[in-house]
């Protein structure tokens, strides 16, 4: 039983530590740089309702990949009844635009059930 405990914790240990060690690694795109690629996706797009950038957030969706996360002002309407809140900007430049669902909330991930959802055996 001991055994067990002592690799639990030296488990926890070592996770703290790469996730410790993760956070204090500096973005490879500096935010100077994400805030002019949100800038300019929101001049290209027009900028139909004069929309602003209230946040540029980094993220570390893992221990290996991060980005930077704009968070408009307000929603605007994009195609299929759904509404753009903001953007993702990945490390490289590359842009992901974040969309609600078509009723207005957000799509479950591929593949997850929707909460309270059971199996039909």
């Amino acid at each position: 039983m001991k055994p067990l405990r002592i690799l639990a914790l030296s488990a926890v240990l070592a996770a703290t530590s790469l996730s410790a060690f993760a956070a204090d690694k500096a973005p490879s795109l500096p935010i100077d740089q994400a805030l002019k690629v949100a800038q300019d996706y929101l001049q290209k797009s027009g900028n139909p309702s004069g929309v602003q950038i209230v946040g540029l957030i980094y993220e570390q969706a893992t221990v290996r990949s991060s980005y930077w996360y704009a968070k408009w002002s307000h929603s605007v309407d994009a195609a299929d009844n759904r509404k753009e809140t903001g953007l993702r900007i990945d490390m490289d430049g590359t842009v992901t635009r974040f969309v609600t669902a078509p009723g207005g909330g957000h799509e479950a991930p591929v593949g997850q059930r929707p909460v309270g959802a059971r199996s039909m055996r």
